[in-house]
């Protein structure tokens, strides 16, 4: 059963990840790869985010609903960020002369995801 809930967590996640990516490039264009920053980003927070709500709920039910766990972590999030994607842009940049917008997409998703993340956790810990 466990497996279905990663399955269909991850098929929805990386559904979403090509409409989020898809919509961002049409907008702002494909020179730099904002879309897998956005996914990243927003990954981020809500990975720290539901962790630290389902880390709460652990503690003061004295149980981890692991099956949504899988489902929204593994699953859905996993689906919908990207790394392999960012790894591929990024040398997508360095290989076309694009030094520069390859260290700030390396840069962006590093700081942006990290602070996505400690905000989600602040949160979560608020709840």
């Amino acid at each position: 059963m466990q497996f279905l809930y990663v399955f269909i967590g991850g098929g929805l996640g990386a559904v979403c990840r090509y409409m989020a990516t898809t919509a961002i490039g049409a907008r702002f264009g494909r020179m730099f790869p904002f879309g897998t920053l956005l996914v990243n980003t927003v990954g981020s927070f809500f990975m720290a985010l539901v962790m630290g709500i389902l880390l709460s709920l652990a503690k003061s039910a004295n149980m981890l609903p692991e099956s949504l766990r899988l489902l929204l972590t593994v699953g859905f999030l996993g689906g919908f960020t990207t790394f392999s994607s960012f790894s591929m842009e990024t040398l997508t940049l360095i290989n076309g002369g694009n030094i520069f917008l390859a260290l700030a997409n390396v840069c962006a998703n590093v700081l942006l995801g990290l602070g996505a993340a400690i905000l989600g956790f602040h949160i979560a810990a608020a709840l």
